[in-house]
């Protein structure tokens, strides 16, 4: 049962799901995505997910009816017990359906519904407690980043670059700016403690971690500052660190092979790595 997927509505094995040649999601990434992580068979921060789902459905002019909520409840929550994902996420993909190849549509296409699992280690996960390092690439996406577009390309290109640098992750850059990471929100801490991070525009995407955190660090009366940094400016800040749904809270160390700071995990990022483990129970 631990290869299931949802196709559609119907739970089957993963090796017999199948959609169209002709889904648009294929052809011209006409689709969406989301991904909610799972810890001790629970849905983390999935309320967030949900809304964000919604507003990029609407971005792409992509109508469902109401009960599709409902439904994809159920059908993500079913999901998780038949697959027993103790720990992990949930990846949902939501394609405008099976039509012509040609650029325009008809209204009346029916969406394609994907729903599946991946195991992987969240909670304990090493880079959390030993840091990771980035280097940088120039922002070359197309500019609707604030909605899970599968119109990933450039993120996969650039990753791969950054791995053959020996990085973890890659940060973007425009304008002498950084945006957010390849597929993470960033941030630092600057000379004074006032964590620092892009504020919300069509450059970057809305991360659920990232919400979840800033109203952590609210709670926690920690000053922080929605702006933009240089990269100069992160690597003469005190910290730095990534958010994101499977790497939650996860400190920077250094930067195209420059330390940040002292080159070790940072005080203020592992006090809010920790708080965010306990904010969702962990």
């Amino acid at each position: 049962m631990k290869d299931l997927v949802c196709l559609n509505g119907e739970f089957m094995p993963a090796s017999e799901a199948k959609i169209s040649v002709f889904d648009r999601g294929l052809t011209f990434a006409d689709s969406i995505y989301d991904v909610c992580v799972v810890v001790g068979h629970r849905m983390i921060n999935w309320s967030l997910n949900r809304a964000r789902m919604k507003r990029a459905l609407q971005a792409i002019r992509l109508d469902v009816p109401d009960q599709f909520w409902t439904k994809l409840d159920d059908r993500v929550a079913e999901l998780i017990r038949l697959t027993d994902l103790q720990e992990g996420f949930v990846y949902i993909q939501v394609t405008r359906g099976v039509g012509e190849r040609t650029f325009t549509y008809e209204d009346r296409l029916t969406p394609t519904v994907i729903l599946s699992v991946n195991r992987i280690t969240i909670v304990k996960r090493g880079a959390a407690y030993h840091g990771i390092a980035v280097c940088s690439a120039d922002d070359l996406r197309w500019g609707r980043c604030d909605f899970k577009s599968n119109q990933l390309l450039y993120q996969v290109l650039a990753k791969v670059e950054a791995r053959s640098k020996g990085c973890d992750e890659v940060w973007l850059v425009s304008r002498g700016l950084v945006t957010e990471g390849g597929s993470t929100n960033t941030y630092i801490v600057d000379r004074d403690g006032t964590i620092v991070t892009h504020p919300l525009s069509q450059q970057i995407l809305a991360g659920c971690t990232r919400d979840a955190l800033l109203s952590l660090c609210k709670s926690l009366d920690l000053r922080v500052n929605e702006r933009a940094f240089s990269l100069d400016e992160a690597l003469a800040s005190r910290e730095a660190f990534i958010t994101g749904a499977t790497h939650l809270v996860t400190p920077v160390t250094s930067i195209d092979g420059r330390k940040v700071g002292d080159g070790q995990v940072g005080e203020l990022t592992t006090k809010l790595h920790e708080a965010f483990l306990q904010s969702i129970g962990c």
